[in-house]
């Protein structure tokens, strides 16, 4: 099927009656579409099936096995390694797709070059209110350009084959330039999987990804901002648009915004800039203690956050310890370049 838009990557082994089902949905709502499914050494009654459907859509489907259980990971990256489509995307065996899931991602693709990683929205656990820059990819449901695939490659072997392997992946893309998003849409149904191997093998797998991934890319920090009234909302996006840039690298941003200025920032779209980036308005009618428990709450659910005061030459009002926003400006771009 050469004149396939996208190529969809599979991985399976076993599970047949998730994986029919994943199948199925995958067959009714994913036209022009060619389905790459990689087996994993599957038994027998896994591999009939997946013989079967292959066999069924002829050259819409590609069917390549293992003798063993080669692993999620490098399975991913046979199936990428032989697609052709100008978009490639991975779908779990335990996912059900809905009707027309792929319009808005490649509707999306198309009017921003930029995005080189969509995202559905995930059932259950994603609200997912309009499109938002996100830290990392899913396992479950995501879609990639070819052309982000060619200058990065597949995923990370050597990684955990979990949330420090999508990271990684992400920021590759984004050195070269790719951002990643989730866009809202019809829904994709996920179960969680359950981790496989002993717990020790699993811990010493986290660790060691953690290590690598943090010699790669440094290590993010954690800022709460305060934003005083009399701060307009062009301001607060440049503001914003700076702290993106750190989002992208790592770092968590907490910004306190006073309460109308929170109300403008919803309606421009400043809300959902970047998933680490996150706008909480302050009590409208609060006085300073309500204020102050607000920001010691903020503080305690993340130990080692450090206070940054928005507007340089003011100070912040519930901690002598603080940053300037010129220094945090400063920060960032040292990341950045």
């Amino acid at each position: 099927m050469t004149d396939a838009i996208i190529d969809v990557i599979i991985p399976v082994w076993n599970r047949p009656d998730e994986t029919r089902n994943c199948l199925v949905n995958l067959i009714n709502h994913t036209p022009n579409a060619r389905l790459i499914i990689v087996d994993c050494g599957s038994e027998r009654d896994t591999e009939r099936m997946l013989q079967e459907f292959a066999d069924g859509l002829d050259e819409r489907a590609l069917l390549m096995r293992d003798d063993s259980n080669i692993g999620f990971v490098r399975a991913v990256n046979r199936g990428f390694e032989s697609s052709k489509a100008p978009f490639l995307a991975l779908v779990r065996n335990t996912s059900i797709v809905s009707a027309r899931w792929l319009d808005p991602l490649l509707q999306f693709a198309e009017q921003h070059a930029e995005a080189g990683i969509l995202l559905p929205c995930l059932d259950p656990g994603d609200p997912c209110e309009g499109p938002c820059e996100v830290e990392s990819g899913s396992f479950a449901a995501m879609v990639i350009r070819r052309e982000l695939y060619r200058e990065i490659g597949g995923l990370d072997e050597y990684l955990d084959g979990g949330a420090w392997c999508l990271k990684d992946f992400t920021r590759r893309a984004c050195a070269k330039g790719y951002l990643t998003f989730q866009v809202p849409g019809p829904v994709v149904s996920h179960q969680e999987e359950v981790p496989l191997g002993s717990e020790l093998r699993r811990r010493e797998t986290l660790q060691r990804s953690i290590t690598a991934f943090r010699e790669r890319w440094g290590e993010g920090g954690s800022f709460l901002l305060h934003v005083p009234k009399g701060v307009e909302v062009e301001l607060l996006r440049q503001k914003l648009d700076l702290l993106v840039q750190g989002a992208r690298h790592g770092d968590s941003y907490t910004v306190l915004v006073p309460h109308a200025l929170s109300q403008a920032a919803r309606q421009s779209g400043l809300c959902c800039l970047h998933e680490n980036v996150k706008l909480v308005p302050l009590p409208r009618f609060g006085f300073d203690g309500m204020k102050r428990r607000l920001y010691e709450k903020l503080i305690g659910e993340r130990p080692g956050t450090m206070p940054v005061t928005a507007v340089d030459g003011m100070p912040f009002p519930w901690s002598e310890r603080y940053l300037s926003f010129s220094d945090l400006t400063e920060r960032i771009r040292g990341r950045v370049h």
